[in-house]
Formats: structure tokens, sequence, C-alpha cells
């Protein structure tokens, strides 16, 4: 009979409720730039609904005009994040894909795109994004580890959720988010015999 040493994990409660980390592209001047900004404050949660709804405003006063292939490309980026502030995710999801679609290389909007589903119970689909935006090569990959966590969590993989959470935790340490859900957890190492 061989031992094989198992590590189990437990979590006290699933799926905390995550700080809002979207990434903000910047744009131009005028209504590019006023949704910027509205996407940068809704990113710090300062928006109220009421100023969400007139921050998509200049956010679709902007794509409605002329715009540089990069500025249409952050906008709609930044008005993915308004839409999900707002709580509509299909519409989110959409700014977002047209978004990745002109450029796919936008690690934080994968992060972005991910945390919609994500909100939306769509954990797979959020993981794969999560996944793809880390092979991107992040500037925060802390953000994506934390995220891919919760994800985890939330489908019901505990195992990897503390993983990922200690490898946020690992690359930022001062990220308290991490350290916060690994709190939560009561990791235990146990022999299990091999039945053969």
């Amino acid at each position: 009979m061989k031992l094989h040493l198992v590590t189990a994990v437990v979590a006290a409660a699933l799926f905390a409720s995550a700080p809002s980390r979207a990434a903000v592209l910047v744009v131009g001047q005028g209504e590019p730039a006023d949704c910027f900004q509205a996407a940068a404050a809704q990113t710090g949660g300062k928006l109220s609904s009421y100023r969400v709804g007139s921050a998509l405003a200049h956010c679709n006063t902007a794509l409605a005009g002329d715009l540089s292939y990069d500025d249409r490309t952050a906008t709609l980026a930044n008005r993915g994040i308004l839409q999900a502030a707002a709580g509509d995710i299909d519409a989110a999801v959409a700014d977002y894909n047209a978004a990745l679609s002109r450029n796919p290389d936008m690690a934080d909007v994968y992060i972005d795109r991910g945390t919609a589903m994500l909100h939306d119970a769509r954990y797979e689909e959020a993981r794969a994004d999560f996944d793809h935006a880390l092979k991107l090569g992040m500037e925060n990959p802390h953000i994506g580890y934390f995220d891919r966590g919760e994800a985890e969590e939330a489908s019901g993989n505990l195992l990897a959720a503390y993983r990922d959470y200690s490898r946020a935790r690992d690359l930022a340490p001062e990220f308290k988010p991490a350290t916060l859900e690994l709190g939560r957890f009561h990791v235990i190492d146990r022999q299990v015999a091999d039945g053969r």
C-alpha cells in the first residue's frame, strides 16, 4: 500500500465581493476623455448610478463621432466598464468584444470582460479570460491571479482558488484582498492510502 500526501482546502465562504479593478484606457480629448475619466472614477468606485448613466452618454457621443482607431478601441473598453457598473453585463461584454476584436492584445480588457462574466456566474468563460490575460503578460498579474481565484472558488475548485489567491499575495504582498481571501481558508495535509 502506497501513501500519498493529499492537500484539502476548505473555504469559509464562497465568492466574496471583490473591489472593482477594471482597466481604464486613456484616449484623446472631449467626449472620449470624459468617457475615460468616468471609467477611471468608476474603477475607484466613485460614481453613483446617476453619474454612470451620464458618463455612458459621453461614451455614446464619443463613439458616434470621428475617432482615431486607438481612441475608438479605448472608448469601447471604457464604455464596457461603465456598462458593467450599470449592471448591463451583456452590453459590457459586447463592448469588450468589440474592443478586443480591434486589438486582441489588451490583457486588461480580458480581465474586465472576465470580471463581468464572473459577476454573471459565467465562471468557465471568466477563467478563460483571466488565463488569457495572464498569458499576454499583464502589468499587474496579481489581479489576474486573484480574479481567476474568484472564478475557481465560485465554480467549486477550492484548491485552485487557494493557489491563485496565494500567487496573488506572493506577487503583491500589499494587495489586501488576496490576504483577506486566504484568511478564510483552512489547509489540511493528510496521508491517504493508495488502494493498490
